[in-house]
């Protein structure tokens, strides 16, 4: 009996020093996989539709190649519409920043002199970088080639085997085990439910509603609002607001009081409707977990993970409170104050 349990202890050290040498050697790769399993989370239910008429790996090709177009279509009409639209921004950067020197006589608020025309330079300067950046980036594409290659495998294999060997998984835990351990994965399936199809969903909406007021806003470039609106909205709270600041602030510059009143009284409550009605709407449908935790992740994972961050954070976060919750349930008080055992009995 020692011999077989020092095998097991032996069988188990393999396992995890091969588990730490494997993340350790694509450590760089981790963030690629984590996003690709994410996104096969969400994908999962599309996957199990898919089943009822093919075999699984034609169903995980065939969600897999959709979510490659999504993401396709989705990037390449973002940047096109930015490229395009970059003089446009130049343009209204440097008339507001025109009417911030002229207003305070020649220099910005709290009397600091500024010379408008290095100023306006500087400006342009860095959005002409940004604009080369941007092409840059683009023109580096077939250079993540092996990145987004590795990411639709993985992709792919955790449609395709995910489910199966999760419970594989299940099957050969202790059944106390088993029940936090899916209560750990319906959080996780839950979370990224939110952060992907509850985002998603309302930057689309946002895109939409916004085409009209930038249309009855009169300053052209509709699309390019709109769709600014969009992308910023997948920031909770803070995206909209920043356009609407940026758009104010040139309607300002312009002198067009009605642009004003149409932004305060119009483009903000409109603004506000995604946030305020549909996204705790949609979130509390699916994640038991407070707003402002999730918010939390959301900004603190970006500014502590990058990019990533944005679904590890919340992700975390979510995990954590349900860890906390279980925890309570496994080993708290009982109704009494006691813990609830017969040990007392």
């Amino acid at each position: 009996m020692q011999r077989d349990r020092i095998e097991q202890w032996l069988i188990v050290l393999v396992i995890a020093g091969i588990l730490v040498l494997t993340t350790v050697a694509f450590f760089p790769l981790l963030g690629i996989v984590l996003f690709a399993l994410s996104v096969a989370m969400v994908s999962m239910p599309l996957h199990r539709w898919f089943l009822r008429y093919m075999r699984p790996s034609f169903s995980a090709v065939l969600v897999t190649a959709c979510v490659g177009l999504v993401l396709t279509v989705c990037t390449a009409a973002t940047v096109a519409v930015l490229i395009e639209n970059s003089g446009f921004i130049q343009l209204v950067v440097q008339t507001i920043l025109n009417w911030v020197v002229t207003a305070q006589g020649g220099s910005i608020p709290l009397g600091i002199p500024v010379d408008a025309a290095q100023v306006t330079s500087e400006v342009n300067d860095l959005i002409a970088q940004f604009t080369t950046s941007l092409r840059s980036w683009v023109e580096q594409v077939p250079g993540l080639l092996m990145d987004v290659v590795i990411f639709f495998l993985a992709l792919y294999l955790f449609l395709e085997q995910g489910e199966r060997l999760w419970l594989e998984i299940l099957r050969n835990i202790p059944a106390r085990g088993r029940r936090v351990a899916s209560r750990f994965s319906e959080m996780a399936v839950d979370t990224m439910y939110s952060v992907y199809v509850v985002h998603l969903a309302i930057a689309v909406v946002t895109f939409f509603i916004s085409i009209p007021f930038f249309m009855v806003l009169g300053y052209e470039h509709v699309l390019f609002f709109s769709l600014l609106c969009g992308v910023f909205q997948l920031v909770p709270f803070l995206g909209q607001t920043v356009v609407l600041l940026f758009v104010g602030g040139y309607a300002l510059a312009l002198g067009d009081i009605r642009g004003i009143l149409l932004v305060i009284f119009i483009g903000y409550p409109i603004a506000a409707i995604p946030d305020v009605v549909m996204r705790p709407l949609l979130m509390g449908q699916k994640v038991q977990v407070h707003a402002a935790i999730l918010f939390i992740g959301f900004f603190g994972g970006i500014a502590v993970m990058g990019a990533i961050g944005f679904v590890l954070g919340p992700l975390l976060m979510a995990l954590l409170v349900a860890a906390y919750k279980i925890a309570i349930e496994e080993f708290g008080a009982g109704p009494d104050g006691d813990k609830d055992n017969n040990d007392s009995g």
